[in-house]
């Protein structure tokens, strides 16, 4: 399976991470391991249901909103009333909900995380929903520098500012994580180990080596 543009980046990695997924917990999540949960790349608080949010961990194209940590945060659930008393989200960030001076914590919030000993297959089976398949045909999409142990990369630095190219949702194949992509996606990188999936915003210019990717 290769990196793919549109016409497309794919690369799969081949070693696996162990993990443990979503009890209800209070706990600061650098205490839990979070390798389980699943990457939402429109965020955590764009879910609406209780489940799906207790497995989930924010994958939006930012590090940071307003100050806040943001990118791979674990979901919070806040106990089926808005997370803020002027906003309608039920669901949010770890850190706008709980390390937010300006926000007031709701009286009972759940922490996404890993203490069942769940890994990632198994949350992805559990999951309530997943993408309907895209009107992106999979042959519009084309591997990138080969496909083999490449990495995609864009015109932007990656790791630079707050700001990245692509967002992260977590996927059961190459196809799955395909149909995340719209008429809006340049292209998208699968890591099969973990179901790691990358949905670029901007254009795919090329790849740079990276052993373990397929």
């Amino acid at each position: 399976m290769p990196g793919m543009r549109i016409l497309s980046a794919v690369s799969l990695a081949a070693v696996g991470v162990p993990c443990v997924a979503a009890l209800p917990s209070q706990r600061p999540p650098e205490e839990e391991n979070t390798q389980c949960l699943l990457y939402q790349g429109t965020g955590c608080q764009s879910i609406k249901d209780k489940a799906t949010c207790l497995t989930s961990r924010d994958g939006r194209a930012m590090d940071y909103v307003e100050g806040h940590d943001t990118r791979s945060q674990p979901c919070v659930w806040c106990g089926g009333v808005p997370c803020e008393p002027t906003g309608n989200d039920l669901c949010a960030s770890y850190s706008w909900v709980v390390r937010n001076p300006a926000v007031q914590p709701p009286a009972s919030w759940i922490s996404a995380n890993c203490l069942d000993g769940r890994d990632v297959d198994e949350s992805l089976a559990r999951a309530k929903s997943r993408p309907a398949p895209a009107a992106i045909s999979p042959d519009a999409f084309e591997p990138v520098g080969g496909g083999t142990d490449q990495a995609c990369r864009g015109a932007r630095p990656e790791g630079l500012g707050t700001q990245w190219s692509y967002s992260i949702w977590s996927a059961k194949s190459l196809e799955e994580c395909m149909a995340y992509c719209d008429e809006t996606c340049g292209g998208v990188e699968y890591k099969h180990a973990d179901h790691y999936c990358e949905i670029w915003h901007e254009s795919i210019t090329g790849s740079a080596s990276e052993p373990g990717f397929a």
